[in-house]
């Protein structure tokens, strides 16, 4: 489908956010960190490059429950502005899963996605914090 590949280009943005989870996880309550976040990432990518609908929808609701574990990880983490940024992620996440046409589907993923980078930018700040 031709509007998968709008919703990828905005997933390989994410690709290129993963670099500093590490330093994040290292802190004390946020051990599950780097790895729920991969997970999220990963699976938003299948999501955007899945071809056929009716599985790209399932990948969806996949991504949605790691954005779930990404949220409760971040709070671990006491990092509360990643938190609400992965819930958002997780609703748009799921919205894509209940879409009834390809393009409410590309709509749902990219404002997911949007969210997610969010987050991602909040983690930084987090990390940020930590090591000052």
């Amino acid at each position: 489908m031709e509007g998968w590949v709008k919703a990828c280009r905005a997933v390989l943005f994410v690709c290129a956010l993963g670099g500093f989870l590490p330093a994040a996880a290292g802190a004390q309550g946020c051990a599950s960190l780097g790895v729920s976040v991969d997970d999220a990432r990963k699976l938003l990518l299948r999501a955007a490059n899945e071809p056929a609908f009716e599985a790209a929808k399932n990948e969806a609701l996949r991504a949605k429950n790691a954005l779930d574990a990404a949220a409760v990880s971040s709070i671990d983490c006491q990092c509360k502005g990643a938190y609400s940024d992965f819930d958002t992620a997780a609703l748009r996440a799921r919205r894509a899963r209940d879409a009834d046409s390809p393009n409410a589907y590309i709509d749902s993923l990219e404002a997911a996605i949007r969210a997610f980078n969010s987050a991602v930018g909040e983690l930084k700040s987090c990390a940020a914090q930590r090591a000052r």
